[in-house]
């Protein structure tokens, strides 16, 4: 058995359900936040997992994760752990060491996090998906890439709006990342008419909470022009994010690891905007290693105007530089 742990956020979560995907035919577990996105997501794929009640700054969650992990390696042959980051992996990952099992540590973005930072002095690799990352590494590490799913849920709401009369025009996707992004929506929403004098179609998916508040229950708001051409769709969220991808010709969105990964892996142009709040301004880094590569823009939240989104709309990229960058050294680690 090869058991995954992962944070809460689909930052975390989406690049181990990747791994666990190209591990197809092995037999896997997953250690997780209870109540989180991750638990969420990891039903929908139907992966068996484990789930602890976990507060970062609650001890005794550490200490009764710690033996809940031990318990299961005494029940269970675990040949190696594979660990994606966030504070639950901790208690899984030094277990994991105590009894002497294979760690390799996944690091998503370009700084990396505090549990990773601590928890690599326990690994026996350590793969990170940016070369800026390996400066906060005292070992050794591999370029390996952030690993990118190949198979997505199937999604019904995806197949309508592939199907719809779309308007002429460019086609923008719009998203904030798994947890929505309020700053980016309120933005956007505002500027709704602009885009549609830019000849700009767009698909906004403005996350469960922010798309409630507005709408409702209802699964999308379909906006059509005179003739009947859809012009703008509005959702909640969208499972089968390969098909959204195929369909836009950019894209404006947070700069999470995951998200970032996805635009390398399938060739889009984006105009980035790091959420400024996270930790250690992580995606602010994301964001500029991104645009180092000649892939697309960043602008920080408060700088973002219409006049940035026409020299966006303007820029042009090569995706000579994108393809070279796309590595998938990590699936060297699964042997």
């Amino acid at each position: 058995m090869i058991l995954l742990t992962a944070s809460g956020t689909g930052g975390h979560i989406y690049p181990a359900i990747a791994v666990a995907q190209a591990l197809e035919g092995q037999s896997v577990y997953f250690m997780i936040d209870r109540g989180r996105v991750s638990q969420k997501i990891l039903d929908q794929y139907e992966y068996p997992y484990i789930d602890f009640s976990f507060t970062r700054k609650g001890i005794i969650c550490y200490l009764v994760s710690f033996f809940r992990t031990l318990l299961f390696f005494k029940k269970h042959d675990v040949k190696k752990v594979l660990s994606f980051g966030g504070y639950v992996t901790v208690p899984v990952v030094v277990a994991a060491w105590l009894l002497r099992k294979n760690i390799v540590l996944f690091e998503q973005n370009t700084i990396p996090g505090r549990a990773n930072r601590f928890l690599a002095r326990f690994s026996n690799k350590v793969c990170i998906a940016f070369e800026e990352s390996q400066t906060y590494f005292k070992r050794s590490t591999i370029l390996g890439g952030n690993p990118v799913r190949k198979k997505y849920l199937t999604d019904s709401v995806m197949d309508e709006i592939l199907a719809m009369p779309w308007k002429q025009g460019r086609r923008c996707l719009v998203f904030g990342g798994s947890q929505g992004a309020h700053y980016i929506n309120r933005f956007i929403q505002s500027h709704y008419e602009w885009f549609e004098v830019q000849s700009k179609v767009l698909i906004h998916v403005m996350g469960n909470a922010a798309y409630q508040k507005l709408y409702g229950d209802e699964p999308m708001v379909v906006v059509e022009d005179e003739s009947m051409q859809v012009k703008r769709v509005i959702l909640p969220y969208i499972l089968d994010m390969k098909s959204v991808y195929d369909w836009a010709d950019c894209v404006i969105s947070r700069a999470g690891a995951t998200t970032v990964a996805e635009l390398i892996e399938y060739q889009k142009k984006a105009l980035l905007i790091p959420y400024p709040y996270a930790a250690d301004n992580h995606q602010f880094y994301n964001a500029s290693a991104y645009v180092r590569l000649g892939l697309g823009m960043m602008v920080r939240q408060v700088e973002l105007t219409k006049t940035v989104l026409k020299e966006f709309f303007e820029y042009e990229i090569s995706t000579d530089e994108m393809e070279h960058y796309v590595n998938k050294g990590w699936m060297t680690l699964l042997d």
